[in-house]
């Protein structure tokens, strides 16, 4: 037998499993509606009385969020004609997250390193690696901490385990570049083998500060290493901003020839 079910308002849902603020979570669904075109640059948003019948909560919470859009320069607010979306930029922040190790090296190429935290002396085991892998640790690695920027605005946080041995023949060069950087120019150094993971995670207290965001944001995690005479010479864990990351791959690009 069929019984009628009441309607869940699906925003109402989403925001009943959520832990934070009202407001913020809001601002974040209204970000969206900016971005995806839904609110059209220079055109007025929804009155608030339109938005307290979508989303169901109170003036004072909408108000909050708009504020928090305003502050940003996402919308203006004007008293008695309402809020408007603003000119977006035309430089787009945004980044390509690599696929190959030549496409890792250009990055690296292109972001400022900045040091966030060095290990003084040597660490003897990686953490557990999530990828297969067929070459073995060296005996000892460099731990090395960065912020990597363009423009003065961070996109990556990284950890960073280099072979010792390596590193203390290239120190100099390691501390000042981002470390795929120095190690696809090290003369007669051939990489073969390199995998990557992408994960989302939440971000946590230190590399939330470093990246100008909430704790329990969400980034996107990349996991990587680098091999070299069957031994792991690089490993990496970098944290990037979601809202920076893009990914254009070719679904043809490795397609057979008939």
């Amino acid at each position: 037998m069929l019984t009628d079910t009441p309607e869940v308002n699906p925003s109402q849902a989403a925001m009943s499993r959520s832990r934070q603020p009202l407001y913020l979570q809001l601002a974040a669904e209204f970000r969206r509606c900016l971005d995806s075109g839904a609110w059209p640059m220079g055109e007025r948003i929804p009155t608030l009385e339109a938005l307290m019948q979508t989303y169901q909560v109170s003036r004072m919470t909408l108000r909050n969020a708009l504020g928090v859009l305003e502050s940003e320069g996402l919308i203006s607010r004007s008293r008695g004609k309402g809020s408007f979306a603003m000119k977006r930029s035309t430089t787009a922040h945004s980044l390509s997250l690599p696929t190959t190790w030549e496409e890792t090296v250009a990055l690296s190429d292109v972001l400022g390193t900045h040091r966030y935290v060095e290990l003084e002396g040597a660490v003897k085991q990686l953490p557990p690696l999530p990828m297969a892998c067929s070459a073995t640790p060296a005996a000892s690695y460099q731990y090395l901490c960065r912020l990597h920027s363009s423009e003065g605005i961070p996109y990556c946080y990284s950890e960073v385990y280099l072979d010792e041995t390596l590193f203390r023949k290239h120190r100099k060069a390691f501390l000042a570049q981002a470390a795929a950087s120095v190690i696809a120019r090290i003369p007669g150094l051939e990489i073969t083998e390199s995998r990557q993971r992408l994960t989302i995670i939440n971000a946590g207290f230190q590399s939330a500060n470093a990246l100008h965001l909430q704790t329990g944001e969400s980034v996107a995690e990349v996991t990587r290493y680098a091999c070299a005479d069957g031994t792991i010479i690089y490993y990496a864990r970098l944290e990037f901003p979601t809202k920076f990351v893009q990914m254009e791959l070719d679904l043809l690009g490795r397609r057979p020839s008939p």
